[in-house]
């Protein structure tokens, strides 16, 4: 598990997200959540597992959002919960990535790529950098 998934997941527990980490799910099972019982699923196998903390942070996005329904899959459909799990995700992860970053060395992009965030998010991601260091 990288740092980043961790840091992701150690702050949704804080907040009383639980999660469990699968191992065995098909590389192209999505990782989900159970807003009705505060927890997060994530698939430890996905196929890229660069997007895990951006995954995960959307997945918690849904639990703190309290999105209906018993269960919410990661998907990049524009459905309004998963728009607003998908914003929810980056404000979870951009102070968590810039934390020892000086603002003047802020990169958006590095940041997209990091997760690899889809370019969607770009102007939502611009937003929160900029809330972040304001």
């Amino acid at each position: 598990m990288n740092e980043y998934l961790k840091a992701v997941l150690n702050w949704g527990f804080e907040q009383g997200v639980g999660y469990q980490l699968c191992y065995r799910l098909s590389p192209v099972t999505p990782s989900g959540s159970n807003p009705k019982s505060k927890t997060v699923v994530i698939n430890m196998n996905w196929h890229d597992p660069a997007q895990l903390p951006y995954q995960a942070a959307h997945e918690i996005g849904h639990v703190l959002n309290q999105d209906s329904g018993s269960l919410y899959m990661f998907t990049p459909s524009k459905v309004r919960y998963e728009g607003e799990a998908n914003k929810r995700a980056i404000d979870i992860l951009v102070p968590i990535y810039f934390e020892d970053v000086y603002p003047e060395d802020a990169n958006i992009q590095e940041f997209l790529d990091s997760f690899h965030i889809p370019e969607k998010m770009r102007d939502w991601a611009t937003d929160s950098i900029r809330k972040y260091y304001a």
